[in-house]
């Protein structure tokens, strides 16, 4: 009995602890909730925030692919035809002015000028022959022993015998000539890119012996867009980049012509480095083109993505004292960079956006400006 009853004492007097236990620790709950909102109402995000300007155009860079070409080539060939004896030179050679570079058989030739040379002298005999006999005619014609149609036939065939010897003089030098052209000398200092004879093989005149190309004087052609060609002036330097060298050419010629396939305008430039270059080496022409359109540049972390693929920037506006509120804007990319973006949407004056970080705010948010900006603005597609 007693027992029970001390049990049941003790049953009272833990049914009177429990309820103020439950009471003290809800009151320790309601307020830690309290003080955290407190804490949570005075936190803000801190946002890289920054100022962008207004640009009335930019620059687009348009890579143009061209070749380099040699401003003098030329196909060598024998004027006249005939056996090749020689040939001193092969594809790859390097020549100078003047030097020989093949030649053909003369034996012919040298056959024909002894040939000629024989009529010469036989000429000669006949003219001797012919003035001693008009010596005589004239005795006795001084006399009256000689008839006016003696004299005459033999100043007749004076005139023959001279016209003749003109005609072996003539052939004598066209034998002449023929003998000199028989070798084949470089016109300039040059390259062989093609060899087309060997020895032994008859040639024809219509025949291409050798293709040169000289090695000094190069020029890059290129095609460009007709808009493009008009923005150009004969004497601007643009940049080339062969093998991978950045170089600077000066405009030489701006065609007239549209290409028929292509639909461009031929450039010819002229390349300052006196570099070794290839003839029909591919070149890369950079030209800058400007684009009147009023817009912003800024860094590329600044742009997020919006609905149905548009892009959206976060725009601030200050609040209260150091805090600002966040709203989406909505804009139009012209133009990009590797990392910066010509932009169009935002009203042409100063504008304070969010250039980094932007995955983390969301519109209507309350943020302040972080102490330290850790990317700058980007101004007209700069590196960063």
């Amino acid at each position: 009995m007693f027992i029970v009853q001390r049990a049941t004492k003790l049953l009272a007097i833990y049914g009177l602890l429990l309820p103020c236990a439950l009471l003290s620790a809800c009151s320790d709950t309601e307020q830690d909730k309290t003080q955290a909102s407190e804490l949570s109402a005075n936190y803000h995000h801190s946002a890289n925030i920054q100022t962008i300007s207004p640009n009335l155009s930019y620059d687009i860079e348009r890579n143009y692919i061209g070749k380099v070409v040699s401003k003098q080539l030329a196909s060598l060939s024998f004027e006249y035809a005939g056996k090749v004896t020689k040939v001193y030179v092969d594809s790859g050679d390097i020549i100078k002015k003047g030097q020989l570079l093949a030649e053909l058989d003369t034996e012919l030739l040298t056959i024909k000028r002894e040939e000629v040379a024989a009529t010469i002298a036989q000429l000669n005999a006949q003219a001797e022959l012919n003035r001693l006999n008009l010596s005589r005619i004239y005795d006795l014609s001084s006399k009256g022993y000689s008839s006016k149609q003696a004299l005459d036939e033999l100043e007749t065939e004076k005139k023959i015998i001279i016209a003749d010897l003109s005609r072996q003089q003539a052939n004598i030098a066209n034998i002449a000539y023929q003998m000199s052209r028989a070798k084949l000398h470089a016109p300039f200092d040059a390259i062989i890119s093609t060899r087309s004879i060997a020895e032994g093989e008859n040639f024809s005149p219509n025949q291409t012996a050798f293709e040169l190309i000289k090695q000094s004087h190069h020029e890059v052609s290129v095609g460009v867009p007709v808009n493009v060609a008009s923005r150009l002036t004969v004497g601007q330097t643009l940049p080339v980049t062969l093998d991978k060298q950045v170089l600077s050419a000066t405009l030489l010629v701006i065609g007239k012509q549209v290409h028929d396939i292509s639909r461009t305008v031929e450039l010819r430039l002229a390349l300052s480095q006196k570099n070794h270059f290839y003839n029909g080496q591919l070149a890369q022409v950079n030209i800058q083109q400007k684009i009147e359109q009023a817009g912003f540049w800024l860094p590329l972390s600044a742009l997020t993505d919006g609905i149905r693929g548009q892009w959206n920037v976060y725009q601030v506006t200050p609040t209260t004292a150091d805090l600002f509120a966040i709203s989406a804007t909505t804009v139009e990319v012209k133009y990009s960079t590797l990392d910066a973006a010509y932009i169009t949407g935002l009203p042409l004056v100063p504008v304070d956006i969010i250039v980094a970080g932007v995955h983390r705010y969301v519109p209507k948010q309350i943020v302040k400006r972080a102490d330290q900006q850790v990317t700058p603005v980007a101004m007209k597609g700069q590196s960063l």
